[in-house]
């Protein structure tokens, strides 16, 4: 044992006792195994891709699935309420460009890309499945702030089973005092990424609200369709090479404007609303439907 010696500030001597070198070895390895001890107690946080085990499919890490007719889809709740997977069961083809967090079926609250509506948490308000006699479906709800929610109804019709059937709209629940009961500027933006099997053998093609028949390939670039250029109602996905087209319908009046961007192995075919505030009685709404059809 060693002894320090010095004066305190009182002037009095001070003396300190100091343990041996085997005394601290031992001090050492005691906190290291009481240490071990405490860590092997700790519980380990679970892994975020574990479901919860909590009553509800939106609480749930495990895409939800909806088949019936024609289709399985893959949906994820929690991150944009997304649809990651449309598989054409008759031709065992797939149909969307996706990976969990981005791509696939998105929609936003705005013009931006990836804005409001595209990451947040969704939750399933309603599910029906189609052994109780009702159609395969889902509706989920997303906050994106500013008292509004954007709820999406996916369904695969019981009456057509060949179609997916997709009815969306930007919905004030709670807009601010002083706003009038309006909210911010929104815009309902449908944002697909499909996969283009072969693409070089791809087109988008329709007839305008104009009456003009309309062509765009990989070559065209981005287009930007508003007024008369519109399609018509129906616009598809055109596939020479296997005979096969995606055909999209809609309802002209809730479109203010169509999108087509072409990337690198993938297409976007885009429906956008107008531009403007929503209050609760005067939601933004786009229903649309998606159905395969032989090109011959």
């Amino acid at each position: 044992m060693k002894m320090i010696s010095s004066h305190g500030v009182d002037g009095e001597e001070l003396h300190i006792m100091m343990p041996s070198g085997s005394e601290v070895s031992n001090l050492v390895a005691t906190s290291e195994l009481e240490l071990k001890k405490r860590l092997e107690m700790i519980s380990p946080i679970p892994d975020i891709d574990e479901p919860s085990g909590q009553e509800g499919a939106e609480l749930s890490k495990i895409p939800i699935d909806l088949k019936s007719g024609d289709w399985l889809l893959k949906v994820v709740p929690w991150i944009g309420g997304r649809i990651i997977s449309m598989t054409h069961l008759p031709t065992d083809s797939q149909w969307l460009h996706s990976r969990i967090e981005i791509n696939g079926y998105e929609e936003y609250s705005g013009t931006e890309y990836r804005s409001a509506g595209c990451t947040e948490e969704y939750k399933v308000v309603r599910r029906y499945l189609e052994q109780s006699g009702e159609e395969e479906s889902i509706c989920l709800e997303g906050d994106i702030g500013g008292g509004l929610v954007l709820q999406r109804h996916i369904s695969i019709l019981k009456d057509n089973p060949k179609i997916v059937q997709i009815n969306s709209s930007i919905q004030a629940r709670s807009v601010g005092a002083g706003s009038g009961g309006f909210s911010r500027l929104v815009c309902l933006r449908v944002h697909p990424t499909f996969t283009l099997l072969h693409p070089t053998e791809v087109v988008v093609a329709f007839t305008a609200i104009n009456g003009s028949k309309q062509e765009f390939s990989p070559e065209s670039g981005e287009v930007t369709l508003q007024g008369d250029l519109r399609p018509n109602g129906e616009w598809m996905l055109v596939d020479k090479c296997a005979g096969v087209s995606l055909v999209n319908s809609f309802d002209p009046s809730q479109v203010s404007k169509c999108l087509v961007h072409w990337g690198t192995g993938d297409l976007n075919m885009e429906l956008w609303s107008e531009e403007r505030p929503v209050s609760k009685d005067t939601p933004l709404t786009i229903c649309h439907q998606y159905e395969l059809r032989q090109t011959c």
